[in-house]
């Protein structure tokens, strides 16, 4: 397939904040001629090492600011100071203002300061856990920090990237987890649209930190022994990962914004045959500049664009229909699913402990704090948030349900927990009868709501930290904010009208229906080859007769009817898109 695309067409589907694009300097990476594997690797080290970082996370602590030709400067002292969130505005946002995730299908958008955008995490493609969190150059680096939807970074936790045996703990579309088909734990994967860009993300890392110091818990993954950084099944992994998904515009367009915040380059981007001489089926050959391939727009790359589906909202809509709308990709044919929402059954509350506070804690019947021998163990309640500090460094303490009978079928219990402030990583233990494992979650640094399943017939529950951790190796401490075991049969489903799906060649489609009067419809596109859109929720509405109003032909009239614009001009009407209303 022909993957050539203009920089015209970048140039219309990006937006570039503040400032302007960073190409390669003259004579960059003339130090790499005549290198071959560890020296090759070494002297890319010190082209692109160094360089600045913003501050990681939001500017929300700086405390001055100024205006300076129509932007804002986030000031602490008399230094400028941009945050993490500052430079995705560069390398992350489409033309329409929603963000890059390559996470998740969730359209976000960036706040109009330079705050974190809602339901999203700063993400570490490479965990920053392999080399032990600390907040270096690293830490900071946005080749390799992404916007990222919440609920798949929780997930994905320190695992590594993966070929699955299936995507049984998540699957949104765009982003999995399960069982490695090799490793015996969990990996994460994403569609082949963005295989690449983890790879080259983890080759750079490898690279422009070849001299870090890699944390022996993750040896599996890395290690401190060969100038090659990856253990030998990762390297397999990111390789096939590189040549699935080669250089695309978005990664073109990423490397020249981040070029110009940190002033160094990913060479494996620029030079995409570079990973083949380091880790590849190059190995061992002579690197020579003039038969490497620069990466440019103008010889590889997709539209930026296509692989980012949207559903826009509906028209003309009445209480038996309305036109659903979306994005043109240049695709031969579109699924439009359209679809109400069936909700069926209740739940029930067995055990509930809505806040960790004294007066609820005191005198709780069913939820106890315990040592693992059983003892009774005290409580640490954390300022603010009422939380319960899980562990010390020597003891883990537990969560335990009981006295709430026997668990019928379908229960489930619901916490809301996260990483102890100032631990790096955590993993919760759900632990049913016998104290047997029944599930083994990574935690995120943010509260967050985790659901679990609990088998029929299970009398107690706990809930316990995986591992202790000491002072060298990171604290591994958790703290819960709340916790419900419920029962129930409450069940969400998806009902399609009738027709749905549609097979359809056109951006727009008018759905006619028989849903009651009240009822919400729900409408999302998936265009052929490519994943699925937003979903746009339609309300009804209940038509009646526009008055019989004729203007002058040089006057136009507005008029608000059944919660639509209609321009009335002499004696025709139509609504805010210029087409002729006939209603």
């Amino acid at each position: 397939m022909n993957k050539r695309i203009s920089l015209l067409t970048l140039l219309l589907c990006l937006v570039i904040l503040t400032m302007q694009a960073e190409v390669m300097p003259a004579g960059y990476y003339n130090a790499i001629q005549g290198k071959v594997d560890a020296e090759l690797k070494k002297a890319l080290f010190q082209i692109i090492k160094g360089g600045e970082r913003y501050v990681y996370g939001t500017n929300e602590y700086h405390t001055t600011t100024k205006v300076q030709n129509g932007d804002t400067l986030w000031r602490k002292g008399d230094l400028e100071a941009y945050g993490t969130w500052h430079g995705f505005r560069s390398s992350d946002q489409l033309s329409d203002g929603t963000i890059w995730d390559m996470y998740s299908t969730t359209k976000r958008y960036f706040p109009i300061n330079d705050g974190s955008a809602a339901g999203m995490d700063i993400e570490h493609s490479l965990p920053k856990s392999w080399w032990g969190g600390n907040e270096n150059d690293a830490y900071k680096d946005l080749y390799h920090l992404n916007p990222a939807d919440r609920v798949a970074n929780n997930n994905k936790s320190n695992y590594p990237p993966g070929f699955l045996n299936d995507s049984n703990k998540v699957n949104n579309g765009v982003f999995f987890m399960g069982k490695d088909k090799d490793w015996n734990d969990y990996a994460f994967s994403v569609i082949d649209e963005y295989k690449g860009d983890f790879a080259r993300a983890y080759f750079y890392i490898a690279t422009a930190y070849h001299d870090m110091k890699w944390n022996d818990s993750y040896a599996q993954y890395v290690t401190n022994n060969s100038y090659l950084t990856f253990t030998p099944y990762l390297i397999e992994v990111l390789l096939r990962w590189h040549r699935i998904d080669p250089v695309s515009e978005k990664e073109i367009h990423r490397l020249d914004a981040i070029s110009s915040i940190q002033h160094n380059r990913n060479p494996f981007i620029e030079y995409p045959e570079l990973v083949e001489y380091i880790w590849g089926n190059k190995k061992g050959k002579i690197v020579n500049l003039e038969d490497l391939t620069l990466t440019t727009s103008e010889n590889y790359g997709i539209p930026i664009d296509t692989i980012n589906p949207m559903a826009y909202l509906a028209t003309e809509i009445t209480d038996t229909s309305f036109i659903a709308h979306w994005k043109d990709q240049a695709r031969d044919s579109y699924q439009l699913d359209v679809f109400t929402i069936q909700e069926s059954g209740q739940n029930d509350t067995l055990v509930a402990m809505p806040g960790f506070k004294n007066d609820i804690i005191k005198g709780h019947k069913q939820i106890h704090w315990q040592l693992e021998d059983g003892s009774d163990a005290p409580y640490t309640l954390m300022d603010g948030s009422y939380a319960v500090c899980s562990s010390t460094q020597e003891k883990k303490r537990l969560i335990r349900f009981n006295n709430f009978g026997t668990a019928p079928t379908n229960t489930f219990l619901t916490v809301k927990c996260c990483v102890y402030k100032g631990d790096q990583t955590a993993d919760l233990l759900v632990r049913g009868n016998n104290d047997e494992v029944l599930y083994t979650q990574p935690l995120s640094l943010d509260e967050e709501y985790y659901t679990f399943a609990i088998p029929e017939g299970t009398t107690t529950i706990s809930l316990i930290q995986k591992e202790i951790g000491t002072k060298s190796k990171g604290f591994h401490r958790i703290s819960f904010q709340q916790a419900y075991l419920y029962t129930g049969d409450y069940q969400y489903n998806e009902v399609h009208i009738d027709g749905s799906p549609f097979i359809l060649s056109t951006t727009s489609y008018s759905i006619q229906h028989n849903q009651p009067i009240g009822t919400t419809i729900y409408y999302r596109v998936t265009p052929e080859g490519l994943r699925t859109s937003n979903t746009i929720a339609v309300t009804q509405q209940t038509t009646t007769a526009l008055p019989n109003i004729i203007t002058p032909d040089n006057e136009a009239k507005k008029l608000l009817h059944d919660g639509q614009l209609i321009i009335l001009l002499g004696n025709k009407k139509y609504n805010a898109l210029g087409h002729v209303y006939d209603k």
